[in-house]
């Protein structure tokens, strides 16, 4: 679990917050502090596909799963299995 959410958080960093003005923890929410906004999950969701060799269903691109880095971390993990 820590590899996969360390992966994700400095995808974030690096991608949304390339200045480091916004400290993403595992519950920041992601959205309510602009870190990601909806063109910015599309983007996500294509990293996350291609880094952990998952697919991420359109349904399952909403709020609850793309909230937080932890929500995040959760979905991939049980794509993962």
């Amino acid at each position: 679990m820590a590899d996969i959410k360390a992966s994700i958080k400095d995808y974030i960093l690096d991608e949304f917050v390339p200045d480091g003005d916004i400290d993403v923890e595992d519950n920041t929410n992601l959205l309510e502090e602009e870190v990601v906004d909806s063109l910015g999950i599309f983007t996500l969701v294509s990293f996350i596909e291609n880094k952990f060799n998952v697919s991420i269903d359109a349904e399952e691109v909403n709020l609850d799963n793309f909230e937080t880095l932890q929500s995040i971390t959760k979905l991939v993990e049980s794509k993962l299995g």
